[in-house]
């Protein structure tokens, strides 16, 4: 690989870095090439000098963005949660329920954590141990394709519709709903007799009874 393959290192970088659009590029790149190695190869055996070489970037590249292999592996997973959401179209079925729509979300990510089971761990690990409850969610990598956005783009839409109560901050709301999502994710990890899709259901059924309005059935 030449230096001329590394974008950072081509001449319309700005002083702080990348611009926003290329530096969100750059992040895919790497994160498509990780994701071909981790099909063809299973994610434990891919290290992160094979993701540089498969990307074309430097390691100084790869780790300034992606400081470990699990954080390849989270933004590969939110990005395609944010594909899912914005294909499903969800914010604008406004015939759907948000127990509906969230469960045909949650349907679909069953059915793909069912084909990737190796990726679960690890990616559950990560994002336990980098929890910074100070930290911008904009400002991580992921940015927008971060899970609890798209918990929060549904809540926010079922406020609005009056099935959930408007007085509880969505984004409170949506880290409980993330959490209740990462519980049913352990449960069937560690006990793969479980069927996830009923595991998941279970999710919004306690998440949906818990914050509903009062009277509303």
């Amino acid at each position: 690989m030449t230096p001329s393959a590394d974008l950072e290192d081509q001449p319309d970088v700005l002083a702080g870095g990348l611009r926003p659009l290329k530096r969100a590029r750059l992040m895919e790149r790497i994160a498509a090439a990780a994701g071909e190695l981790f099909q063809i190869q299973g994610y434990a055996a891919v290290t992160m000098e094979e993701i540089a070489c498969a990307a074309e970037v430097s390691k100084r590249t790869l780790y300034k963005y992606f400081p470990v292999k699990e954080a390849v592996l989270a933004h590969l997973l939110e990005a395609e949660l944010a594909r899912d959401l914005a294909r499903l179209d969800f914010r604008l079925d406004e015939n759907a329920s948000f127990r509906a729509n969230v469960s045909a979300l949650l349907t679909e990510s069953a059915g793909w954590c069912e084909r990737h089971p190796d990726y679960l761990l690890p990616y559950i690990r990560y994002k336990f141990a980098s929890f910074e409850p100070s930290a911008n969610t904009a400002d991580r990598p992921g940015g927008s394709g971060d899970m609890v956005q798209a918990w929060m783009l549904l809540i926010v839409a079922g406020q609005q519709r009056g099935e959930l109560d408007p007085t509880r901050p969505p984004e409170q709301l949506a880290t409980y709903f993330h959490y209740l999502y990462f519980g049913a994710l352990m449960r069937w990890i560690t006990d793969r007799r479980l069927d996830l899709k009923q595991e998941l259901a279970e999710v919004v059924r306690l998440f949906v009874d818990g914050a509903r309005v009062a009277g509303v059935r």
